[in-house]
C-alpha cells in the first residue's frame, strides 16, 4: 500500500477512537541521525626522484545511525579523496588512504563558537611535537 493508498482510505472509524494508517508507516525522518567525527590520514607518494612522502590528516564531520554507519561512511569518504595527478615536473603524485585513525560521536553537535569538535589523550610530547607544520618549501 503506497502513502497514496493511506490518504485515500483516510481514518478508520472503531468506535470510540480513531486509528490514522500513516501513524504506523515508517518516516525517513523518524530515523534520529548522530553526528560523527572522523580522523582520516592520507598519504601522497611519488616515484619522483627524492620524493618524501607527504601526509595530510583530515577531520571529517559525518552524520550516522551508529558508529558502526559513521566508520563505513568515513571509508567512503577517504577513497573519495584518493586521486593521482602529474605535478608541474609530470611526474606522478597518488594521494590514498592510509588510516582511518579514529570515529568518534560528537558530544556537542550545536557547532556555536567554541564547540569541540574533536579531541585525543596522549602520553608522548615529545613525539606529538615532532609534527611540525610545512612551510612553502616544504610543498
Amino acid at each position: 500500500m503506497s502513502s497514496e493508498d493511506f490518504d485515500a482510505v483516510g481514518s478508520i472509524d472503531i468506535g470510540p477512537g480513531t486509528i490514522d494508517p500513516r501513524d504506523f508507516q515508517q518516516r525517513a525522518s523518524s530515523v534520529e541521525l548522530d553526528h560523527y567525527v572522523a580522523v582520516l590520514l592520507l598519504e601522497a607518494t611519488s616515484e619522483a626522484t627524492g620524493h618524501k612522502p607527504l601526509y595530510e590528516e583530515s577531520f571529517v564531520l559525518l552524520t550516522a545511525a551508529s558508529e558502526d554507519e559513521a566508520a563505513e561512511k568515513a571509508k567512503e569518504c577517504g577513497k573519495q579523496q584518493e586521486t593521482s595527478y602529474q605535478n608541474e615536473n609530470h611526474e606522478t603524485v597518488t594521494w590514498k588512504l592510509k588510516q582511518i585513525v579514529e570515529v568518534k560521536p560528537l558530544e556537542d553537535a550545536t557547532f556555536d563558537d567554541g564547540s569541540e569538535l574533536y579531541s585525543r589523550f596522549f602520553r608522548n610530547y615529545d613525539a606529538y611535537r615532532s609534527v611540525e607544520p610545512l612551510t612553502e618549501e616544504d610543498v
